[in-house]
């Protein structure tokens, strides 16, 4: 853990230095060190999470032949092997600790969720390389899990630990992460006013929520929507041809989320 620092050099130049906390370890020992140097604090500290989160030994994949698709890596439960009954919607599957698990696959068309106390703690800070979890940023600068590093949304991952900005910690969680394609919505010719994304999940749904969207000409809107409800909307207002959504939810591993539906609010514009 450190801080950062935003102030004026010398030169009045807008600049953020890093302070080392076992140097500086209250914010009086940071001032004082400021202004002995000339240096002015323009009012705020921000906290980041510096360090990595684990990942699983085993990876699984699905392969959706109909879209010629491919989603994963899941990793909840270490699962080494899983397989289909015949004639059935139920699946089984052997875990790293030698477990055998079922789950009947209709389940999922409506779900019925238990009432839950709140599980996440996410003030409460752990080291992500020794305990399993993931480090979100509330800000939208710095997503860590699976050790994985993205440092803004849609952003190609990569591998190790990153600095996640106004970090959230969600001890004993997965990251779920839905990316759509290019989408024209229904004309790709004309331009659209992208303006709001309604999302309806099942009753008792438990999970923390970012969700953004891209344009085009790569401008990126979204936010950070907290604890699932049974409706949420995320405002946009941007405006495209074409457009990705980005899809996040925070995820413990003994609290389930399902999500009824997805729908995009637009207007049509001019074409060429």
């Amino acid at each position: 853990m450190s801080i950062f620092v935003r102030k004026l050099d010398s030169a009045g130049n807008d600049s953020t230095h890093d302070i080392d906390p076992v140097e500086f370890p209250t914010v009086k020992t940071i001032e004082d060190y400021l202004t002995a140097q000339k240096q002015t604090i323009l009012g705020y500290l921000i906290e980041y999470y510096a360090g990595q989160t684990m990942a699983s030994k085993y990876k699984g994949y699905a392969v959706n032949q109909r879209t010629n698709s491919i989603s994963g890596p899941f990793y909840h439960e270490n699962v080494t092997a899983i397989a289909t009954k015949d004639n059935s919607s139920e699946m089984f599957c052997v875990n790293e600790n030698k477990e055998l698990k079922k789950t009947d696959l209709l389940d999922l068309n409506t779900p019925n969720f238990p009432s839950f106390s709140d599980p996440f703690d996410v003030n409460t800070e752990f080291d992500g390389s020794v305990v399993p979890g993931i480090v979100m940023s509330k800000t939208n600068v710095g997503f860590s899990y699976a050790n994985k590093f993205m440092a803004e949304p849609f952003a190609d991952p990569i591998d190790g630990p990153g600095v996640v900005e106004n970090p959230l910690y969600f001890k004993d969680s997965y990251l779920a992460k839905m990316e759509t394609n290019w989408m024209h919505l229904g004309d790709e010719h004309s331009e659209k006013q992208f303006y709001r994304v309604d999302l309806s999940f099942h009753k008792n749904s438990c999970g923390h929520l970012w969700l953004f969207v891209k344009n085009d000409e790569g401008l990126v809107k979204g936010q950070y929507k907290g604890m699932l409800k049974p409706h949420m909307k995320v405002f946009t207002n941007m405006r495209g041809r074409r457009f990705k959504i980005q899809m996040m939810i925070a995820t413990h591993h003994n609290f389930p989320w399902a999500m009824r539906e997805m729908s995009i609010g637009h207007l049509y514009g001019k074409s060429f």
